[in-house]
């Protein structure tokens, strides 16, 4: 298998797991996530590890659940940027 194969798998399934996530923490609290694919894309983009992906998604979580949000919820991309430079670094 090419290194690009793999890579592209790698993205894939790293893309699964947050999307996952991200719809579970909309369960969760009973929002939805108008943004979702961008914040999801910000998070693939820069993470290289599930773990890191998962941490990303708790610390969104946990800004949600602080913050008593409801309904139809923007998550700010600095916000997901800030979480996923404190993650990687």
């Amino acid at each position: 298998m090419s290194p690009n194969i793999e890579e592209h798998s790698l993205n894939s399934d790293l893309q699964d797991q947050v999307l996952s996530q991200l719809r579970m923490i909309e369960v969760s609290h009973d929002i939805t996530i108008k943004n979702l694919t961008s914040i999801a894309k910000i998070i693939v983009a820069n993470v290289k590890t599930n773990s890191q992906a998962l941490q990303v998604c708790t610390a969104i979580n946990t800004w949600i659940a602080i913050n008593a949000m409801q309904g139809n919820v923007i998550v700010p991309e600095p916000l997901v940027k800030k979480y996923v430079n404190r993650v990687i670094s």
